[in-house]
C-alpha cells in the first residue's frame, strides 16, 4: 500500500526550493506545491487509509461512502465528508482500495468535481483494478493520474 502511495506522490505537484543542510552546505531540492489531501472511499476497512497516515502523518483526509445498489446496479453515494477547501488544494488523491466496474469510481470523481476539485488534480489510488472499470474511468475522465497495484481480469475475485 505504501509503495502505491509513493508512487501517488511522484504524480503531485512540486516546487524547486533551496534547502540548507546541518553541514551549512545549500542544495536545489522540491517541496510540495501547495496542500496535498486525500479522500477514502470507504469499504474493505480503508486499507490505503492506514498506510496514508503512515506515510504522511499530517496528511488532511475526507471519505466518502458509494456502495451499488443491487436492484439497479446503479452507485449510490450514502456518506460525504470532505476536507475544507477541497477546490483549493493543489492534489487530491481519491483512494479505492479495489474497482472493478468503475460505477463508484466514476461517482466518487465527480463528487469531487461538483465540489471544485479540478480534474488534472486528482490522483486516483487503487489496489486492484478490473480492465472494463479502468477502461471507463480513463475514458470519461482522461485528465485524471490513475495509480494501480494490479489489473485483474473480469470476473476474477477480489479480497482485499
Amino acid at each position: 500500500m505504501r509503495n502505491l502511495l509513493h508512487r501517488a506522490l511522484d504524480m503531485t505537484n512540486y516546487v524547486s526550493q533551496a534547502v540548507d543542510t546541518p553541514q551549512s552546505t545549500s542544495y536545489d531540492g522540491l517541496n510540495q506545491a501547495g496542500v496535498v489531501s486525500a479522500v477514502a472511499i470507504l469499504r474493505g476497512g480503508s486499507c490505503l487509509e492506514t498506510a496514508l497516515k503512515r506515510t504522511i502523518p499530517d496528511c488532511i483526509t475526507g471519505r466518502v461512502l458509494i456502495q451499488t445498489n443491487e436492484k439497479n446496479e446503479e452507485p449510490e453515494l450514502h456518506y460525504l465528508k470532505l476536507p475544507p477547501n477541497i477546490e483549493n488544494h493543489e492534489n487530491v488523491m481519491l483512494l479505492d482500495p479495489q474497482m472493478s466496474s468503475g460505477g463508484a469510481a466514476l461517482m466518487a470523481v465527480r463528487v469531487m468535481i461538483d465540489h471544485g476539485v479540478q480534474e488534472d488534480k486528482i490522483i486516483f489510488v487503487t489496489c486492484a483494478a478490473g480492465k472494463i472499470g479502468l477502461k471507463r474511468l480513463t475514458t470519461v475522465f482522461p485528465g485524471i493520474k490513475v495509480i494501480v497495484g494490479r489489473i485483474e481480469e473480469e470476473r476474477e475475485p477480489r479480497w482485499i
